[in-house]
């Protein structure tokens, strides 16, 4: 019994020592969303032919993708904005009445566009090949670096502001932060130092039927800790 006690008045002193040693902070998260307009968007298609035969498959897919890198240059979209996967064939097999194909030839082309005006006539030029399809068009920025750096100051400030208001419900103020980092907003797009694109309100473009530009936001989260005096 007598070692118990001992035991249980070493262990109060310890824990004692050590909550009078553990620093008094405020630990809190900040949020910031900035929205900012689209200036450029970024394409993705796919030049595909399924035929019995290849040689004729290969020339078809050559060829459009040859007058569609012709097109993009006639435009005004620069070189170094324009990439392809090259040429890709699969060979298929039917399985009993489903039949299919025996070859597929696909090439991709990627690019960007600065005007999104362009819209509609990129559209209905590609649209006027059968081999071409729309894999993706997604808006983006050229502001997109400043807007993130902008967001991530904004949300740092109203974790600041925050910690200030809380402390001061207590009568205490804040000291330095002891950690701060950055959250994810959506683990989806941790690729985006998690920071989010996505679409806002949208508004009609007159230069495309069934097309709105919208607003693109930004947003960032992040939690800092501050000492409390």
């Amino acid at each position: 019994m007598k070692n118990l006690i001992i035991f249980l008045l070493f262990s109060f002193a310890a824990f004692n020592a050590f909550s009078q040693d553990k620093p008094k902070v405020v630990e809190v998260t900040g949020n910031a969303t900035i929205e900012v307009q689209p200036d450029m968007m970024q394409w993705e298609l796919r030049i595909q032919d399924d035929s019995d035969e290849l040689k004729p498959a290969v020339s078809n897919n050559d060829a459009s993708t040859e007058k569609i890198l012709a097109y993009l240059r006639d435009i005004g979209v620069k070189s170094e904005k324009v990439s392809t996967s090259g040429i890709r064939i699969t060979k298929n097999y039917s399985y009993g009445d489903y039949k299919v194909k025996k070859f597929t030839v696909v090439n991709t082309i990627w690019f960007t566009v600065n005007d999104i005006n362009l819209y509609g006539k990129l559209v209905s030029y590609f649209v006027s090949f059968d081999n071409v399809f729309i894999n993706n068009s997604v808006l983006s920025s050229s502001l997109e670096i400043e807007t993130r750096k902008q967001a991530r100051t904004n949300a740092l400030l109203a974790a600041k502001e925050k910690a200030e208001m809380m402390a001061g419900v207590y009568g205490k103020e804040i000291g330095d932060p002891i950690m701060i980092s950055e959250e994810a907003v959506n683990p989806y797009y941790t690729n985006m130092t998690n920071n989010v694109y996505s679409p806002g309100t949208s508004y009609e473009n007159e230069q495309a039927q069934n097309f709105s530009k919208g607003m693109l936001t930004v947003t960032a989260r992040v939690k800092v800790v501050f000492a409390l005096k």
